[in-house]
């Protein structure tokens, strides 16, 4: 019953915010009306005031009843407010419910706030925690030639049972008179993280090394000083010399692990494996913490593939640069992220954007 009183309460404001003072200025304004005509304003003004401050009053309150969307809109995209959805807003695979919970629309950009649930009734409990798109979402703007979208996790609402994403969209064309339609294919329900030390005792001397062509170059530091990066046809910094300490075998496809630690030239070098990535996500965020807590981010990081079995694995170097006067007032740490549980399904939701 409440759910059929918010949606009826929603399409019916359609009344314009309204203010005594702007009717008196209105009557002044005709003086051949009369007092009298002022006087009869005057009481219809305060009722209708008083009916859009019950609109602008009810809203928020009926919001709050449905406290998961509310607390999230209202922490994450507070513009949002106004654009909630209907529930029937929402497409089912798998044991798993996907939501369009609100969208906003300026122009050729969307804000988009959708959430994943179990179904009821559905015995997997496979939503409990943060959870991962994997690059899977695709979304289409009709007439469109052209999009480009990002998406992040917000939170999870242990009472609801929902994980909250927000979606942000720009297209080649104006979503005023286009439909458009969001489909995802993969879920990961299952997300871990832990900070770790890392012991430098037994980094490797005059590491061997094998070139690489890069899938991936990062960091924040000057990436000239960095010796190991090469030149190939022209390009700069494509491919790469890194170590090859490790041993490819099928131990690697499923493990997130440290490979090679080695210092050399005044360059602190850490190897990771993060096994292969069709169903998971693994990653190692590398940095430097001395005595007083400080932590110091890497200059420069690249990745590669390997294959091992025919399957793809994906390796990362991180360097530091870092003398080794410094290097001994220093320890190293890493953030281990691992996000697996895939649930595969075929969740699409198409969404009017046609304004009334």
């Amino acid at each position: 019953m409440f759910r059929d009183k918010y949606r009826n309460a929603y399409d019916c404001i359609q009344v314009k915010k309204l203010n005594v003072e702007e009717l008196l200025q209105r009557t002044e304004e005709k003086k051949t009306i009369g007092k009298r005509l002022f006087q009869n304003i005057y009481r219809i003004a305060v009722p209708l005031l008083s009916l859009c401050l019950i609109f602008m009053l009810v809203m928020p309150v009926m919001a709050k009843e449905i406290p998961g969307v509310y607390h999230v809109i209202q922490k994450y995209a507070p513009e949002l407010t106004d654009y909630v959805l209907p529930e029937e807003t929402l497409s089912i695979s798998n044991g798993i419910i996907l939501q369009m919970e609100a969208v906003n629309i300026k122009e050729n950009k969307a804000e988009v706030i959708l959430s994943f649930r179990d179904e009821e009734g559905s015995e997997k409990n496979q939503i409990h925690g943060e959870v991962d798109l994997y690059d899977s979402f695709r979304i289409k703007n009709y007439g469109e030639t052209s999009a480009i979208g990002g998406c992040s996790f917000l939170e999870y609402d242990s009472a609801m049972d929902k994980a909250y994403f927000k979606i942000d969209i720009t297209s080649d064309k104006d979503f005023s008179k286009n439909k458009i339609r969001f489909s995802v294919s993969q879920l990961l329900t299952n997300h871990v993280e832990e900070e770790r030390y890392i012991s430098l005792e037994n980094m490797i001397e005059n590491p061997q090394e094998k070139i690489v062509e890069l899938n991936g170059i990062g960091g924040i530091g000057d990436r000239s000083k960095i010796p190991f990066l090469e030149k190939s046809k022209g390009i700069d910094n494509r491919i790469a010399r890194v170590m090859d300490e490790v041993e490819l075998n099928e131990d690697l496809l499923t493990t997130l692990q440290i490979t090679g630690i080695a210092y050399e030239q005044g360059i602190l070098r850490v190897q990771q494996c993060r096994g292969n990535f069709q169903e998971s996500d693994r990653h190692i965020r590398l940095f430097l913490k001395n005595g007083e807590g400080m932590e110091r981010m890497p200059d420069a990081s690249v990745s590669w593939k390997e294959k091992i079995e025919g399957e793809k694995v994906l390796f990362d170097e991180t360097w530091f640069l870092i003398t080794e006067e410094e290097l001994n007032q220093y320890e190293l740490y890493g953030t281990f992220y691992i996000t697996d549980g895939s649930v595969k399904g075929n969740w699409e939701v198409i969404v009017d954007l046609k304004r009334g």
